[in-house]
Order: structure tokens, then sequence, then C-alpha cells
């Protein structure tokens, strides 16, 4: 998203998905194990368009719950779930629970195949045992066909294999209102999930751009303060939670730049009922693109120029088995907004080691907004380290 930021995972799993052609079947045995990529993955990232993938494009407005839905003319798109829970008592949990698309073109010889598909499905979950310093993670692969993965906009649903969102009925005024369902070997969840306000368009209107030339771009919209109730599973021990959920959408077809390296993604909320939300695309020699709105307790959004966005890490981890070294603890300011903040780890080792590796997790933010102290949690995520 990711920011824009989900495009190095999207689009290894859409290398994957090329390599996979012959047999349009995905699972963890064809994965990049952690550390095995080359200089092809790399290339793909700075590939320019190809084929008859739409490009996105200012001036489209989003509409619901048509959006909600798939958009195969594009060739990759997302739907992200993070969650900070908390039990009764205060113990203190998050999750993860993500739905990546990625079309791979047909494959006409396979055209009287019932297992036949033009999509690629790919999951990760993920649960944060914040009490515990310990996080936990899992992959699944689908193709798109025989119902095993898919998405649809009315009524709303996304899966892959057993993992899904699906619709509710809503309850009166609701704008959204889902199940959250995974499960694994060790740990499941089930969140009734509900928000009465609108999503919320990033970018122009929906049109986020991911570098200062607007050379690539993504649709984007988040509904940040999805209220969250239900159950969690770990190690057989159940937890009843209530919290709030970051839910964001994206869908486009360019990737990074050629001198783009990675990204940072920040989704916090504070105590007084704002939200905030800032990524930092990295460039080369610091290049970096940055982009931040902010919503306040009354639902008023406001957006920043990129120039006025301060990100400075000023913490570093690397644990005894962690691939890369990222940077944990931040101090974040919007000088236009009179906003300083200071983010840190719930716990460091945060990073999951799939068939790729990143790290997300559970943060904690404190500060001030308008020279008022404030509190808050969050979700980040950091990749390209």
């Amino acid at each position: 998203m990711t920011p824009g930021r989900r495009f190095a995972l999207v689009v290894v799993a859409l290398v994957l998905a090329i390599a996979g052609a012959r047999s349009t079947w995905f699972s963890s045995d064809d994965a990049v194990e952690p550390g095995t990529g080359d200089s092809d993955v790399v290339d793909f990232l700075t590939a320019e368009r190809q084929g008859d993938w739409a490009a996105v494009e200012r001036g489209r407005s989003l509409r619901f719950p048509r959006d909600h839905g798939t958009h195969p003319d594009f060739r990759q798109e997302w739907w992200y779930y993070t969650g900070n829970l908390r039990t009764r008592e205060g113990r203190r949990f998050g999750f993860q629970l993500t739905f990546f698309r990625f079309g791979h073109g047909a494959f006409d010889e396979y055209a009287e195949s019932a297992w036949r598909s033009e999509h690629g499905w790919m999951a990760h979950f993920a649960v944060s045992d914040v009490e515990n310093r310990r996080l936990l993670a899992w992959q699944d692969y689908a193709r798109g066909a025989l119902d095993l993965a898919g998405a649809r906009a009315e009524p709303f649903a996304v899966w892959v294999n057993g993992w899904s969102v699906r619709a509710d009925p809503p309850a009166v005024d609701a704008q959204f209102a889902a199940t959250l369902s995974a499960s694994s070997e060790s740990a499941s969840v089930t969140l009734s999930l509900q928000s009465d306000a609108p999503p919320l368009p990033q970018g122009e209107a929906g049109y986020s751009a991911k570098d200062p030339r607007g050379d690539t771009a993504s649709y984007y919209y988040s509904l940040p303060n999805l209220d969250a109730a239900g159950m969690l599973v770990l190690d057989g021990r159940a937890f009843e939670v209530t919290g709030r959920v970051w839910m964001d959408r994206e869908w486009s077809t360019e990737v990074l730049s050629k001198d783009q390296l990675g990204w940072d993604w920040f989704a916090l909320r504070l105590a007084n009922g704002d939200t905030l939300m800032i990524f930092q695309v990295r460039g080369e020699n610091d290049g970096h693109f940055r982009y931040a709105v902010h919503v306040d307790r009354s639902g008023r959004a406001r957006y920043f120029d990129p120039k006025d966005v301060l990100l400075e890490p000023v913490a570093w981890w690397q644990g005894e088995t962690a691939s890369s070294r990222y940077p944990v603890g931040w101090r974040i300011a919007i000088a236009a907004a009179n906003i300083e903040l200071s983010l840190s780890a719930a716990f460091e080792d945060q990073e999951l080691n799939l068939d790729f590796t990143y790290w997300e997790g559970v943060v904690d933010v404190e500060g001030s907004v308008d020279n008022v102290s404030v509190r808050g949690e969050g979700y980040m995520e950091l990749t390209g380290y």
C-alpha cells in the first residue's frame, strides 16, 4: 500500500503466478523462499504497464458498493484488514487478514477446464500477541476458479479458501457490516465489523499517486474505524475481544517507479477520536514520496502536501533470526496541522517470514495535536529493507 502499500507483496505473487502459468496452480510449495529471490523480481517491480491491463487515471469517481468488489481489468488489487483488539481485562492483540488478487493473462489451451482462471489469489493471516511478545503468521494460495477464491460487490464478500470477510445484513444506517473469519492450526479470529461512516477516499478523490511525477498510482480508499467484536482463539484458549479495524482497499496496474525501493505505512487511532494515515514510498538518495491524511473526531478529513510531512526513524531492530534491519521507532510531524508524534512498536519482533518477508504489526503512539497531549495505537508496515 501499501501504501500503495502492498506493491512488492502483490508483485512477487504475480511473478509466482507467471512462473506457474503452465498449471495455473498456486501453493506454498511453488513460492520463493525468503532471501532466495533474484534480480528478476526487481526487474518486474520496475516494469512498465504491458498488455491490455487498464491504467489508473485521474477523474474516475469511486462508487459503492461497486468498488468493494473486483476490478479484473487491472492487474492487481487487495483488501487489507488490520486491527487492534483487547479483552475485557485489557490484554492486547493485533491481527492482519489480507487478500490479494493478481491477473496473469489467459490460458487458451485450458479453455474447457473448470480449473482455468486468469486470476491468482493469495492471503496472509497474522496475530500479534502483545503480552507474550510474539507474532504468528500464515499464508494461503488459490486460483480464482471453482469458488476457491474471489470477491464480489453485492452482497460483499472476499475469500481465499476458508478465510473470508462476508457482508452481514446491515444494521440501521450502517455503511458497512460484515463478518471476518480466519483460522489456522494455532489461532483463529471471528469478528463482526461495522461502520456507519462512508469510505474515506485517499489521494485525489481516490486517485492515489505514489511518486511526485504521478508516474505510478492506484485507486485507494479506506474504512479506518470499523467497530469490531468477537472471538480470538490462541493456542486453544478463547478470548472475547473488542476493538477497531482498519480496512485498506486498492487496485492498480503499474507498480513502483524504477528508482523506488520500498515503503513505510502507518495507520493510527488516537484516544481523542482522531485517525491519521501516513505513508512514504522510499526512493534512491532520500527521494521519498510522502502522503498523509488526518480525520478528526467529527469526520472532517484534511490532506497534506507531501513536503509538509516529516517521517524520521529514531530506533532500529534486527533480531537474531530476522532477515532485515527495520526502523521500529519514528518521529512523525506535520507542522501544518500542529501534529507531533512519537511512534514505537508494541514489541519489536513482528516480522512476517512467509514466502517473502516484511514487518507489519502493532504500534503505540504518543505526542500532541494542536498542543493537546494524545496517546493512541495502530499498525505499521515496513517493506524493502
